[in-house]
């Protein structure tokens, strides 16, 4: 292959300067006067581009909230176990610390033991600070219905529309939207 010859002269180019400076103040003029021109004009959208926003705007919409929703549910529904696994550190905690004549004993009656007189005053002063001491927000500690014992108790935690349960020390958190109180059962 030969080398493409070139006939004549290149065009020359001038190049302007890169140091050319901005006036802020002269640029934002000519934009209010642009802006200014366009709404005084009879230009505007029309009907069917404004609709065809509209359109597009309640699709992603029906993606976007039901998403959106679900997640939120979730989330709640986590929190409630989690709610109910962090305050079961303090009821075991208390319950270990709870027999007759016991030197760190959280309720300081050396006739009582396990899990009686246990309340979420009790646990929030001794055992974990964290713990809200109002009933229903989010913890319930032996709900009314609910007969505690020295080996027994129901604790429940309550985030959104969830319920979480704990049934006794070897319980497992189960989590619902349905209490019944008397059993310490969550549907």
């Amino acid at each position: 292959m030969r080398p493409l010859a070139i006939k004549g002269e290149l065009k020359r180019v001038r190049l302007q300067s890169d140091n050319k400076t901005v006036n802020v103040s002269q640029r934002l003029r000519r934009f209010l006067e642009h802006a200014q021109r366009r709404l005084a004009s009879e230009e505007a959208f029309t009907l069917v581009e404004l609709t065809i926003v509209l359109l597009i705007l309640g699709i992603l919409l029906t993606i976007a909230v039901p998403s959106y929703l679900s997640f939120k549910d979730r989330a709640y529904k986590t929190a409630a176990k989690a709610d109910v696994a962090q305050a079961m550190r303090s009821v075991i905690s208390y319950g270990a610390d709870n027999y007759p004549n016991a030197p760190a004993d959280p309720n300081a009656d050396p006739t009582d033991n396990g899990y009686t007189a246990i309340s979420l005053p009790i646990l929030a002063t001794k055992y974990d600070a964290a713990l809200s001491t109002v009933v229903g927000a989010p913890f319930v500690l032996n709900p009314a219905g609910f007969a505690p014992s020295s080996t027994d108790f129901c604790l429940t935690a309550v985030a959104g529309r969830w319920i979480a349960v704990q049934h006794g020390p070897g319980g497992d958190i189960t989590v619902g939207t349905l209490f019944t109180p008397g059993t310490c059962t969550v549907s």
